[in-house]
């Protein structure tokens, strides 16, 4: 894309309202230097001293962070925190980007903020501990969520959808109201990011990867491993008979496919140097996305954009990384 587009775009992004809603989650880096480890007393282990620490917005907060990067000023999130030091943590993260946090409701009970802490250790990570994973969604804080939405929604230009977790948030009944909102709301225009429940929201666009994309047209796909791009275009013509909408098909260092007004189109990836680190690439290119268009672009435009930022945001080390004007200007052709 040319600097002048890019410009343009970014200019207009200002002004946009855009909404998540989704799975927001914290990414939590330990350092760890073995320097001052010792012998624990009580059990004879190695400690794993703790150098420096850092937390950034992951999952749909990671999709908000990146759209504020990019000069969005106008965003707002809602969605599910426990009432624990990681919620509290994730809040302050959502605070300093002034974004809207009314919608983070705080379930008292059976809920623990979805966490992923990364310890290092000369560079490498080890196991990851994960917070969230038997989260169980209560009435009374869903209906407190759905009340939320259904008054903010009808304001916004782009509503993004980000479910990551199984079930979690994204539970049955959930999905059910959030469709009547998607159909109340036909002006307001939605797009979907979702790992487990992408045939769920048949109005809206969607995002998703090509792994998910095989799944979806019942082939069998291995995570980790190309799909090659003849049989790429194979599952982007069956998603594009079956769901007859605008679909953008991640493909990592090997683009995007676009479906679009039955139409298949392939974006190529911007090529880099050096080592890369794909944490938030996804949340990065459809940040990307939403602000072409929000800006008034076509599909391909915005798909370009969307693997502009990609681009960006896989150069940065040991991190969830997001991507600034400048950055996005110093890439543009």
């Amino acid at each position: 894309m040319n600097k002048q587009l890019v410009e343009n775009i970014l200019k207009k992004a200002k002004s946009a309202k855009i909404a998540v809603i989704g799975d927001f989650c914290l990414d939590v880096y330990w350092f760890v230097n073995e320097i001052a480890s010792e012998k624990s007393l009580e059990t004879g282990l190695s400690t794993l001293p703790i150098e420096n620490q850092e937390y950034s917005l992951g999952g749909a907060g990671n999709i908000v962070h990146n759209l504020h990067t990019l000069g969005c000023k106008n965003l707002q999130a809602f969605g599910v925190i426990g009432n624990d030091v990681w919620g509290e943590k994730l809040l302050q993260k959502l605070n300093e980007l002034n974004v809207n946090s009314e919608g983070m409701i705080i379930q008292e009970q059976g809920w623990d903020t979805p966490s992923y802490v990364k310890p290092y250790k000369d560079k490498n990570e080890l196991n990851r501990i994960d917070f969230g994973n038997f989260n169980n969604l209560d009435t009374e804080t869903l209906n407190c969520l759905l009340s939320l939405l259904e008054k903010k929604l009808q304001d916004q230009d782009i509503v993004i959808i980000s479910q990551q977790i199984a079930r979690s948030l994204f539970v049955d009944k959930f999905i059910e109201k959030l469709l009547k909102l998607i159909n109340k709301f036909c002006d307001t225009l939605f797009i979907v990011d979702s790992r487990h429940n992408s045939d769920c929201f048949p109005c809206a666009i969607l995002k998703l990867n090509d792994f998910t994309a095989e799944i979806m047209v019942g082939n069998k796909a291995h995570k980790g491993v190309d799909v090659n791009s003849a049989n790429a275009i194979k599952t982007a013509k069956k998603l594009c008979n079956k769901l007859k909408k605008t679909i953008f098909i991640t493909r990592g260092i090997n683009g995007c496919i676009l479906v679009d007004e039955g139409e298949i189109k392939e974006i190529p990836s911007i090529k880099t140097t050096g080592k890369i680190d794909t944490v938030g690439a996804g949340d990065s290119m459809l940040a990307g996305i939403c602000i072409g268009l929000a800006s008034g672009q076509n599909a391909y435009n915005s798909a370009s954009l969307g693997t502009l930022t990609a681009a960006v945001s896989i150069q940065k080390l040991y991190q969830t990384g997001t991507v600034s004007p400048d950055e996005l200007l110093k890439m543009a052709n």
